[in-house]
């Protein structure tokens, strides 16, 4: 054998195996962890809208809301406008230690709340649950449930202890636009 046939067919096996080596079916990667924000992802995009009566004087507010993911996919953004002025501006994002959906927002006035977003199991209920922190050092609890209906419209409920009860304040209808 020449040494030229010898490096020919050298190469030659090199190359089989190689391309053999790649061939190899990959091992099972784990499935991607379920993402953490899922329960409240469906908010994601456009704008949603409402229109609040006042029933002591008849005015309306216009509210839109604006919700999208924060540029680095860990948190979701909102900004919330009412009559076309801005009045929150937040986020929720997931809490890896107490394993829960936490929110923050602040409002034009200068109040900052802090809660949890618990998702129900029937997969389109939220519950919230949240302290409100006014400006004056006064604090609140209250509670909200946003209950989706189909894949453009929720249902949105604030509720607040009344004589130790928790009592429906109002509940109003966001459409997405």
């Amino acid at each position: 054998m020449t040494t030229r046939f010898t490096r020919a067919t050298l190469f030659l096996w090199l190359a089989v195996f190689a391309a053999s080596g790649f061939a190899q079916p990959k091992p099972a990667s784990p499935p991607p962890a379920a993402e953490p924000l899922a329960p409240v992802a469906w908010l994601v995009g456009g704008t949603w809208v409402t229109d609040i009566k006042d029933p002591s004087n008849g005015t309306v507010t216009h509210v839109e809301n604006r919700i999208r993911w924060a540029p680095n996919h860990t948190a979701i953004e909102f900004n919330t406008d009412f009559n076309g002025k801005p009045h929150y501006n937040g986020f929720y994002a997931y809490n890896p230690v107490a394993k829960t959906i936490s929110f923050y927002y602040t409002n034009s006035e200068g109040d900052m709340t802090i809660g949890t977003a618990t998702p129900d199991p029937d997969g389109k209920t939220i519950h919230q649950d949240f302290d409100l922190l006014h400006t004056d050092g006064k604090t609140g609890h209250i509670r909200s449930t946003l209950v989706r209906d189909g894949n453009d419209a929720y249902w949105f409920g604030v509720f607040m202890q009344k004589d130790g009860e928790w009592a429906q304040e109002f509940k109003i209808r966001y459409e997405r636009k």
